[in-house]
């Protein structure tokens, strides 16, 4: 919502409640309540508070960072603005090192997302394995680098522990779908059978026959229709 949309008295409201850079529930639904009685629209305006919030806590965050320096992008340590080595870890700060550790973090961060839904996982675990080599190699001190690297090696152990659980599965199902492995499994039992009736001059041995008989005849035409 545009702010010259909301009437000068609204808008000194919420001023005035957000003097202190924070916003209560309470007055919240004042002002929403302020609102719908002067016939806009509740939600617009509580969109319009929340983007008011937002802006408030991106300022008081800038005031921060500025207040405590730049961040070394090998150890994390927060430096004066006008430094340009670390004294934390002795390593110089230089932009290219914090856009190549900004790269890093955004490249992994979204690798470990690809991974945890384990599509294209052996893509997604090369990109990884790439940027965790920079990461260990020239920013293994930082302390947000140290807490991904840990979740992406958990990430990786767990995913391939699961591909491989799909694996077996999959190759369990194919065995149980595969009719030739079970026409054969009925010949190889038919035979055994009837050896063993005929072994002992029991009837039985026919009923081996029978069963060898059909699966050996099933086995051939699932066979020959494969070849053609």
């Amino acid at each position: 919502m545009a702010k010259n949309l909301i009437p000068e008295e609204l808008e000194a409201l919420i001023k005035e409640y957000l003097t202190d850079g924070v916003l209560t529930d309470k007055e919240r639904q004042v002002i929403l309540k302020k609102a719908v009685a002067m016939g806009l629209d509740r939600d617009e305006i509580d969109l319009y508070l929340d983007a008011q919030v937002q802006k408030i806590d991106q300022a008081t965050d800038t005031a921060v960072r500025r207040q405590k320096g730049k961040q070394c992008p090998h150890c994390g340590v927060y430096v004066s603005q006008m430094t340009d080595k670390c004294p934390g870890c002795g390593q110089y700060i230089t932009p290219e090192a914090t856009k190549e550790l900004e790269e890093i973090l955004d490249k992994l961060e979204d690798a470990l997302v690809s991974m945890k839904s384990w599509k294209d996982f052996d893509k997604n675990k090369a990109i990884v394995e790439r940027y965790e080599r920079k990461a260990r190699m020239y920013y293994s001190n930082h302390p947000k680098v140290k807490a991904l690297l840990a979740e992406v090696e958990g990430e990786k152990l767990k995913a391939e522990s699961q591909i491989k659980s799909m694996k077996r599965k999959e190759t369990i199902t194919s065995i149980i779908k595969n009719k030739l492995v079970w026409l054969g499994l009925a010949l190889v039992i038919g035979i055994v059978i009837a050896v063993i009736g005929f072994a002992r001059g029991s009837l039985i041995g026919f009923l081996g026959v029978v069963m060898a008989m059909i699966g050996l005849i099933f086995l051939l035409a699932f066979v020959s229709q494969d070849l053609r």
